[in-house]
């Protein structure tokens, strides 16, 4: 199973996105799980693929810097147009491309 995080900076906005997210996933019987976290929650040992919101794009060197060296982890940022529409099926597609 892929897992897949989305951090966002206070976790909010995130979690309703990746509720959607994982919907859409279930119904399409793909084998891969979004959570929403914060910044400060994050271990990279846990995910597949890191998505940043566009809030905390920011982060993406320090975040770089924090994963492992052993393992293929891609850290992206999420698309604002896809962010702010919360379509889900587009950030599907979109995490498919990394």
């Amino acid at each position: 199973m892929k897992k897949i995080c989305l951090v966002c900076s206070a976790g909010i906005s995130a979690k309703t996105i990746v509720e959607k997210i994982n919907n859409v996933l279930a119904q399409d019987n793909k084998e891969w799980k979004f959570e929403a976290i914060t910044v400060n929650n994050l271990n990279t040992n846990d995910y597949d693929i890191v998505l940043l919101t566009p809030q905390v794009e920011y982060l993406k060197n320090k975040i770089i810097g924090m994963l492992p060296e052993n393992k293929d982890i891609k850290v992206e940022v999420l698309p604002s147009d896809l962010y702010v529409k919360n379509d889900a099926k587009a950030i599907i597609d979109f995490t498919t491309n990394i």
